[in-house]
């Protein structure tokens, strides 16, 4: 009897796509996209919730696919990645009863159930916050909610694994597409993307504001296309702006290039791992392992916004950029990277070697040395560390040889 219920109700709602909308009142129409709203809804649902025993009648393997997912991607008409996060939900949704039944009553579209099934699975006494945050947060507010849900129900150790995994994988890839389009696609970690899009916005801004001055109007999207290209090439207008201050005004230190936000609670930081309500994370970008939170992050001006629940306890720019005759005296120092053996000799990163910045280590010379881009990753997230001074510089592996961010 279902089956043939399901046969008329799409009947019905096939003769209605035979009406032309011009000739239906612009109220009425209002009305029909509501109910063809409802009506998507309870399909994406009904789709979740008989994906997954779909996939158990083999109905795919008689048809030649070579798996359900091919055989539903190929029926619907879409991609496989989107079948196949269906599936993954309709499996999840089996232990996640307050989810189904939430979808049975059309409150939950599509991604929604995606999110909350994903981040539920890992933790479900999460469950009911998840729903609650979906009927008052909006999609996004819940995409957030839910990377805080599965940030939290992992070990500092697994964060920082999974950020090396992340870490390795990163890349990006620059092509012309079949219409003559330039595209390129990158994976970052997550505080790569936000000095990125910390960067990208200021020249935004600064693109955007030269456009407005010679009466030019386009898409955001369009100056921030043109932000990255000039940041890339060294044609930056706030670079550019920056070195003609400097001169005029003959300062002896540019200001930093980047602010970047860090957000994180107080107790976490003395525990060393996240627990229920606690966040570290780039507001915008996502959660960070702790070990980003204690870190030096290029040469960037860091706002840490230390927290206890819902009382800010201190609010500190942390100044990576140091005064220009202490920077002269450290460069003239250290040409090169401090590690014996290490070379490299451009884009070095300077580090608080003997107190750590973060626990107010102090910005004067006997407490600073410089390091390439990869030594200063490895003493900051993999447990090495440099010892010694001058003339006699120690490069030190950690102690204990399971170190998960080295082994994964």
């Amino acid at each position: 009897m279902m089956l043939a219920d399901l046969e008329t109700a799409l009947a019905i709602i096939q003769s209605t796509l035979t009406v032309e909308p011009e000739r239906v009142s612009a109220s009425d129409a209002a009305k029909v996209f509501g109910v063809l709203n409802d009506l998507e809804r309870a399909v994406v649902a009904g789709k979740t919730l008989f994906a997954g025993r779909a996939a158990d009648s083999g109905v795919w393997r008689e048809q030649g696919h070579k798996s359900a997912a091919s055989w539903m991607a190929e029926t619907s008409g879409t991609g496989l990645g989107e079948v196949t996060g269906m599936l993954e939900t309709s499996e999840r949704l089996r232990s996640l009863p307050e989810t189904t039944e939430a979808l049975r009553r059309g409150e939950l579209s599509g991604p929604q159930v995606r999110e909350i099934a994903s981040a539920a699975v890992v933790n479900p006494s999460s469950e009911g916050h998840l729903l609650r945050a979906a009927q008052t947060s909006g999609l996004k507010g819940l995409k957030d909610e839910a990377r805080r849900v599965k940030a939290r129900a992992v070990s500092e150790t697994e964060a920082r694994a999974r950020y090396e995994q992340i870490r390795k994988q990163r890349s990006l890839v620059m092509w012309i597409d079949d219409n003559g389009v330039g595209r390129l696609e990158a994976r970052l970690t997550p505080d790569d993307l936000g000095r990125l899009k910390v960067s990208l916005q200021r020249e935004t801004n600064a693109v955007f504001n030269e456009a407005r001055r010679a009466g030019h109007r386009e898409r955001t999207e369009a100056y921030a296309a043109d932000a990255l290209v000039a940041l890339v090439t060294g044609t930056s207008a706030i670079g550019s702006s920056a070195a003609a201050t400097s001169t005029r005004s003959n300062a002896k230190t540019p200001p930093p290039t980047t602010m970047m936000h860090l957000r994180v609670d107080a107790a976490a930081l003395r525990r060393g791992r996240l627990e229920d309500g606690e966040v570290c994370e780039i507001p915008g970008v996502g959660p960070v392992p702790l070990a980003t939170a204690t870190a030096a992050i290029g040469n960037a001006v860091l706002k840490v916004i230390v927290t206890e629940g819902v009382d800010v306890l201190s609010v500190a720019n942390m100044k990576r950029a140091i005064p220009a005759h202490l920077r002269r005296a450290l460069e003239n120092r250290d040409e090169k990277c401090v590690v014996p053996g290490c070379d490299v000799a451009q884009g070095l990163e300077n580090d608080h070697y003997q107190i750590d910045f973060m626990s107010d280590g102090p910005t004067e010379l006997w407490n600073l040395c410089r390091l390439c881009r990869w030594h200063h990753y490895m003493k900051t997230h993999c447990g090495y560390a440099i010892t010694g001074g001058p003339g006699s510089w120690e490069w030190q592996a950690p102690l204990s040889e399971k170190n998960p961010v080295l082994t994964s």
